[in-house]
């Protein structure tokens, strides 16, 4: 039996040969226009489902190999962070997932972790604990893909559970981190995930293993660390503007409250001091950041585990965010400034704190007003 091409030829050279005035019935003729199209079409048809095919199996290697790539990277980090984090002081007593806060009504998500930050003001010739110089909540909140961070100012008047009311850094003083968990879930309903702290020697340690970080300083505050400190001579050579500032720097700039914002003014500088070293290490190859870890985790004390740190990580790296949501209590306009048993605190409107700050954790998305900081 003769193919599709076969006959097709045999048609066309009748044709020529039969010349314009040849008549064929209706059959032979759409056989003949069929077969023709066919015999043009058909090679090139079997051309692109090879092309096809071939880009096909070259997309599959492609993707085979990326896919080993981020899995052995992926393998690399996590060996690296485990290995550090080997390093850290773990305070399984100070667990806060065994800490009993049943008691009180508490706000969470499975796709927003709270994480307390806690810095001490223990030196490295203390061997006191120290006490609580700031708190935070640090927020991954993986529902809109923000990061965040909370200052908890130390002058809030507040509850504390077994105690009489006092100033919110009391709590740790009293109790260490645990009380201090409690206090926040009694006053203000936020379910924690963990905590991680920090000492004076910690905090000098990671700016200066990354190199410094950037800070805007203002006039005053130039001037305030100039006349503050007028031997040390990197001090010397501030201006006002963007300043790269090393670790015993930046812990003196962070600390500063005595210009006319007080209090406020400091928790603001240490929230730009967790943006600085945030852009400077995102931007650090692996092998440095491991460097910093291993230097710094021994001044380090958390709850978390390792899988716990290594989650945490990953959830970040794919987030993709560069910057880190700010906000603090109290808010603007709900606190007053009050004198009590012959401390100066501030007062809240607990009820409008309360709901600003889950509002901040759990439902602000980058682009919605927050509420005034």
């Amino acid at each position: 039996m003769r193919d599709s091409i076969e006959i097709a030829d045999f048609l066309l050279e009748r044709n020529e040969k039969a010349g314009e005035g040849t008549v064929y019935d209706e059959g032979e003729r759409t056989q003949m226009e069929e077969e023709i199209i066919y015999t043009k079409n058909a090679p090139n048809g079997r051309k692109k489902k090879k092309k096809h095919r071939v880009r096909n199996r070259i997309l599959m290697v492609f993707f085979l190999v990326l896919s080993v790539l981020a899995g052995n990277l992926f393998g690399r980090l996590q060996y690296q962070i485990e290995t550090a984090m080997s390093l850290v002081n773990r305070d399984v007593k100070s667990d806060l997932d065994s800490v009993d806060v049943k008691d009180y009504d508490l706000l969470s998500s499975d796709k927003v972790i709270n994480i307390l930050l806690i810095g001490t003001d223990k030196r490295s010739y203390s061997t006191e604990d120290g006490r609580s110089d700031s708190t935070m909540i640090a927020t991954i909140d993986g529902k809109h893909k923000r990061l965040k961070v909370t200052s908890l100012m130390r002058d809030m008047y507040v509850s504390i559970p077994g105690y009489e009311d006092n100033r919110f850094n009391a709590a740790y003083s009293y109790g260490g981190v645990t009380l201090l968990y409690k206090t926040i879930a009694q006053n203000f309903g936020i379910k924690l995930d963990g905590f991680v702290q920090v000492d004076f020697v910690a905090f000098k340690g990671v700016i200066n293993q990354i190199g410094g970080v950037k800070v805007d300083l203002t006039e005053w505050e130039c001037n305030y660390l100039k006349n503050k400190y007028p031997d040390y001579g990197r001090a010397q050579k501030l201006t006002a503007g963007v300043n790269r500032l090393n670790g015993w720097l930046a812990l003196a700039y962070s600390r500063i409250r005595y210009d006319e914002n007080g209090d406020f003014g400091r928790t603001q500088r240490q929230r730009n001091i967790i943006q600085g070293i945030f852009n400077k290490v995102k931007s650090l190859p692996m092998s440095k950041i491991q460097k910093m870890m291993e230097k710094t985790m021994p001044y380090v004390t958390t709850d978390l585990t390792n899988q716990e740190i290594l989650s945490y990580v990953s959830t970040v790296l794919f987030m993709g965010t560069l910057d880190i949501d700010q906000f603090r209590l109290p808010v603007d306009d709900y606190y007053t400034d009050e004198t009590i048993r012959g401390m100066e605190v501030l007062v809240l409107d607990f009820e409008k704190n309360k709901k600003a700050l889950s509002d901040f954790i759990f439902d602000y998305d980058g682009e919605s007003t927050t509420p005034s900081v």
